[in-house]
């Protein structure tokens, strides 16, 4: 189920890629949002984590970033 609260006009989606050991997580989330986690990701873990060039298509059929609206502000 979408966050109503990460979807608006102001901001386009990306595909946000999360790397844990062996296993790749893909999500979909607005790119400022994305910006601030890979932000905070990089202070605390050593694990890559990337924004994946991709289609607006196949944007739609990744989950959004749990709790994304966290990641909205600084």
């Amino acid at each position: 189920m979408a966050d109503a609260a990460a979807e608006g006009p102001d901001d386009e989606d990306v595909h946000l890629r999360v790397r844990l050991g062996e296993v790749a997580f893909d999500y979909r989330a607005r790119a400022i949002a994305a910006w601030h986690f890979l932000q905070d990701w990089s202070r605390t873990h050593c694990e890559p984590a990337e924004v994946i060039d991709d289609t607006p298509e196949a944007l739609q059929n990744l989950r959004r970033l749990p709790c994304e609206r966290l990641f909205l502000g600084p």
